[in-house]
């Protein structure tokens, strides 16, 4: 029974250590829900959404409703004024001899409906520019999650390497300390000189130093992955078996393309973006054909039958006027052609801006795709070598090591057959994830992640 107890928890235990593992895929979701510029890039997105639903809503009618209720004086004058932006203010009716400084009330109710029933494109043309700026927010996201997801998978696979050298840092050491070992026991017995114990201790204080510095590398790697998915540096725990022992297979150069770089997408709808800014500006001149209806209601103090003041300011309650209008209007400002005419000319150099920009992030992410496509094939050969060079240096430390203890070698000589092995085992650990850091890098220039995810 008790054995059973502990087999449940080790299997306890074994199960919770696995699900602690961050395979790839998982920290790349991790990136695409937490990160906080993409959280912001989705928020824009939102907000372009509602901008182009709120513009849509131009093509509907506008339907005032208002309702004035004054008390004040009515003495008035014939002739016109003009409301100087709502600074002078109209009286009706009160012409008269003599001004009369008894306040009435006054009601007065009113409905109105004002229709752009033709703008000649206006409020379309705004809805596309609308629509526009929507996809270059949608497309901005794109790119955001694509670049922080690569940073993500370079940080996990450089963890991965960090990783590696350690262990092999630790196998250094290990053989630094063996070797120590034999070295004191024999120097103390008088059969090796003093200065091989030396150049022993100071072979396990390197190796120690180095192992030190990996570890601090890992940690570095860690804060960097924890920082773009969110998790705890202490909790990282990544898959290192895919990455370390397998090789990612050659890609066909030619059917390599930038077209889907999310980059250049960004380009392209800021592109449309400008132009569909530069046709709403075009169309902002033109007029406005509007359909009115208007239906109002009046009280006031003074009656209309008698003419007589009455001040009570309920008074001025009961409607006694009603009215209503229906018209057609014409609105053109016409000398507005002359500033419009600039600022077209201006939206159109902000094109040709766009498609400069455009044209230099094809150029580049271009030149980053046949980069790493060439530093792809160069790797993938240094993987074939790489396994070949740590064999040999196995080998020869082997034979140095039995050399020595034998007293038919030199100190220096498995030394230097000790720096060998350990080269090696970082060169071989190199070349692999450079393998899969320049497989990463063609995803990154052909914005297909798939690429790199797939392998």
């Amino acid at each position: 029974m008790k054995r059973v107890f502990v087999s449940v928890i080790l299997l306890i235990c074994v199960r919770s250590y696995a699900q602690q593992i961050l395979s790839l895929k998982d920290a790349l979701q991790k990136v695409r829900d937490n990160y906080p510029s993409i959280k912001m890039k989705a928020s824009l997105v939102q907000s372009a959404q509602y901008t182009l639903n709120a513009g849509k809503k131009d093509y509907l009618p506008e339907l005032t409703v208002a309702q004035q209720f004054s008390y004040a004086t009515d003495n008035g004058i014939n002739g016109i004024s003009y409301s100087n932006n709502g600074t002078v203010l109209s009286t009706s009716g009160g012409i008269r001899p003599q001004n009369i400084y008894t306040p009435i009330a006054g009601n007065i109710s009113s409905l109105i409906i004002n229709w752009h029933a033709f703008t000649f494109g206006r409020i379309k043309q705004q809805v596309n520019y609308a629509a526009s700026k929507l996809q270059y927010s949608r497309n901005d996201l794109d790119n955001e999650v694509f670049q922080q997801q690569i940073k993500a998978a370079d940080a996990y696979l450089l963890l991965d390497l960090a990783q590696k050298l350690v262990q092999v840092r630790k196998d250094n050491l290990q053989r630094a300390l063996a070797f120590q070992e034999y070295v004191l026991a024999r120097s103390g017995a008088g059969l090796l000189p003093g200065a091989d114990s030396s150049h022993a201790n100071a072979e396990v204080a390197n190796a120690q130093l180095a192992l030190l510095q990996g570890e601090q590398e890992v940690a570095y790697q860690k804060i960097q992955l924890s920082q773009l998915t969110g998790i705890n540096a202490d909790s990282v725990l990544i898959d290192t078996m895919q990455y370390l022992q397998n090789i990612p297979v050659a890609l066909k150069s030619h059917s390599l393309s930038v077209v889907n770089n999310p980059v250049i997408q960004l380009a392209k709808a800021d592109v449309d973006a400008q132009t569909q800014r530069s046709l709403m500006i075009k169309k902002s001149v033109l007029p406005n054909v509007d359909v009115i209806g208007a239906g109002m209601a009046r009280g006031s103090g003074i009656s209309n039958a008698t003419g007589d003041y009455k001040s009570g300011l309920s008074d001025g309650l009961p409607y006694q006027a009603y009215n209503y209008l229906v018209g057609v209007g014409l609105n053109w400002n016409i000398l507005s052609l002359v500033k419009n005419k600039q600022q077209y000319q201006a939206a159109k150099q902000d094109i040709q801006a766009s498609e400069y920009k455009l044209q230099e992030n094809e150029q580049i992410i271009q030149r980053q795709l046949k980069n790493a496509d060439l530093q792809y094939r160069l790797s993938l050969q240094q993987t074939k070598v790489a396994p070949v060079q740590y064999a040999s240096a196995l080998e020869a430390y082997n034979q140095s090591n039995a050399r020595y203890q034998a007293g038919l070698a030199t100190l220096p000589e498995q030394q230097e057959a000790l720096y060998a092995l350990t080269r090696s085992d970082v060169d071989k650990a190199v070349a692999n994830n450079n393998a899969w850091r320049s497989l990463l890098q063609i995803a990154a220039a052909t914005g297909d992640l798939q690429i790199f995810l797939q392998q």
